[in-house]
């Protein structure tokens, strides 16, 4: 996002490690690239699939570029992600977006224009009416910062400290650096090291989890304190990364979660209780009805509803999985290291 926004050349995507939402976004970038480039201002449709991300950080990228005419839509599951708020927040600030389908939910069609660069304020809810509340996705916030506009904000979501502190970064790199060194930006993701942890829980042994650090920005960090009293410990080898290992630790038989922070850690943290016969109580998991699948339901069910992280919890801990292929969603090649699970390096996406 920040190589089109400066007008640099995207990094490269290839390779079988490559999640198919970065593929998603990298692709739909290099065709508005060029229109922001040439000022084509033919009617553009950008089918954004079952991607939260695309769907949010585009709508605010689309609203700039100046006398295009863009539609973005996916699968029928998009249309039940909410994007009120953001979208609200655009249109203060002069977009023209409107809804092709149901008031708050994708489809939209954005007619790109300049933007007021006034600050504005998002909080975490959009309606104090408990009846008709919206959640605030940190990826409002962020999709709005990476356009340039401040945003005050009560959600203390480490994600949007992450937007803000790689966006500081990338500017202060010139022109000559920028491409060379974006590189050096990117964190490896928790998220994804979430399953090897509820692995690990499940079946015991000790794996190496390259490059994770434990100063990471990332919320979803936290999976390390989440998963030590289901009997797995954490250390950092410099140099190497994180190394995760069975311990004897007394289990308890009731445990409490607070997910506010890192939502997408539910599925591997519910599902290693439930198998080990622990019974958990959870707090911040008003978003999860909103994510791929209803994360609430889906982890009930064990049924994935093409939702890539139910499916890698279901597997992770050796339930029937009705849908692998999702998976590559974010991790491509995670069925195949479950698969190889007893060689000792293991490195997430």
């Amino acid at each position: 996002m920040l190589q089109a926004l400066y007008g640099d050349p995207l990094m490269e995507v290839s390779g079988m490690d490559i999640a198919d939402d970065i593929v998603l976004l990298h692709h739909s970038l290099l065709t508005l690239q060029e229109v922001r480039k040439y000022g084509l201002h033919s009617h553009l449709r950008i089918n954004l699939h079952n991607c939260g991300t695309a769907m949010r950080f585009l709508s605010a990228y689309c609203a700039t570029i100046e006398g295009s005419v863009v539609e973005l839509y996916g699968n029928p599951r998009m249309c039940h992600r909410p994007i009120g708020q953001e979208v609200d927040a655009l249109r203060t600030l002069g977009a023209d977006i409107a809804y092709l389908g149901e008031e708050g939910y994708p489809p939209l069609q954005i007619r790109g224009r300049r933007l007021k660069k006034h600050p504005i304020q998002m909080g975490v809810l959009s309606s104090p009416d408990a009846t008709n509340k919206q959640l605030l996705s940190s990826q409002f916030v962020s999709a709005l910062l990476l356009i340039g506009i401040e945003v005050q904000t009560d959600d203390p979501s480490p994600y949007i400290r992450m937007t803000r502190n790689i966006i500081e970064q990338y500017a202060s790199l010139d022109s000559l650096t920028r491409t060379s060194t974006a590189l050096r930006l990117l964190e490896r993701d928790w998220s994804s090291a979430a399953f090897w942890y509820e692995h690990v829980a499940l079946h015991g042994g000790t794996l190496l989890l390259r490059d994770l650090h434990p100063s990471s920005l990332q919320g979803d960090a936290q999976v390390a304190q989440l998963f030590e009293p289901l009997g797995v410990k954490t250390e950092h080898i410099v140099n190497k990364g994180m190394v995760i290992s069975a311990t004897d630790l007394q289990r308890p038989t009731h445990l409490t979660c607070d997910f506010s922070l890192c939502p997408d850690l539910y599925p591997a943290v519910a599902i290693t209780c439930e198998r080990l016969g622990i019974t958990l109580s959870t707090v911040g998991t008003e978003r999860l009805p909103y994510k791929e699948s209803n994360r609430l339901l889906s982890v009930r069910e064990h049924r994935t509803h093409h939702d890539h992280r139910i499916a890698m919890a279901l597997m992770a801990a050796d339930l029937p999985c009705d849908d692998q292929k999702c998976i590559s969603k974010s991790y491509p090649t995670f069925v195949q290291q479950l698969l190889n699970h007893r060689e000792t390096i293991v490195k997430p996406l």
